[in-house]
């Protein structure tokens, strides 16, 4: 079964089971082929996010280097993980959640690099296209939540950008403890104009620790 699982057949199995896998929110993905190894660096063709109402974002290519038995000891450790282009074509809409369901999910995640160079928003999203650059790295344990994340809006031809964004996250939402920085510019045409309608120009600076329920 170890073999057999990594060879053509073996990935057409796991493909399959992909596709007929749903999140309680109405997440499903699917793949068309996987190309490499399961059990270490693989490369995922035609990537699709589906909510209830179909398909919400695709991706041509994406790579990703992981170790998959940690999943035995109820850990999703992922060394890297990359795509050259993504597509939003719309935003997603979920099913809701159980009530009481925790904010962090009860699952060790690491992600010691997250980067998408162009991320395209078409117009359903935020009423106009956009691209992004995104990159960061991810530690959820024990309901804390530690994030790194960094966000460009490229400007191009018939394309408004220019937002940068700076996150720096330290979350216990149980615990009560919150620890946050942030830095974000955004021109008066950008994506933050686009999706909040706010035609001026933006500056934000957000720091500090303490209280994640008063926050």
């Amino acid at each position: 079964v170890y073999f057999g699982l990594d060879t053509a057949p073996g990935h057409r199995f796991i493909v399959s089971r992909l596709e007929s896998y749903k999140t309680e929110t109405g997440l499903n993905i699917k793949v068309g082929r996987i190309r490499g190894s399961i059990y270490g660096k693989m490369e995922l063709l035609d990537l699709r996010v589906s909510d209830p109402q179909g398909i919400f974002l695709t991706a041509p290519t994406a790579t990703m280097d992981w170790n998959p038995f940690q999943f035995l000891w109820n850990h999703i450790d992922v060394n890297s993980m990359a795509a050259p282009t993504v597509v939003m074509h719309r935003s997603p809409s979920l099913l809701p959640s159980a009530p009481n369901t925790p904010i962090l999910p009860d699952i060790d995640i690491d992600i010691g690099s997250l980067k998408v160079d162009r991320l395209l928003l078409k117009a359903p999203v935020t009423g106009q296209q956009h691209i992004i650059r995104l990159d960061g790295v991810a530690h959820i344990a024990d309901r804390r939540a530690q994030l790194i994340a960094n966000a460009d809006a490229v400007r191009g031809p018939g394309i408004a950008g220019g937002d940068r964004l700076r996150l720096v996250l330290d979350a216990q939402p149980d615990a009560n403890k919150l620890g946050i920085r942030v830095r974000f510019d955004a021109p008066a045409d950008g994506v933050a104009a686009s999706m909040t309608g706010v035609k001026a120009p933006m500056a934000i600076r957000i720091g500090g620790a303490g209280d994640w329920k008063s926050w």
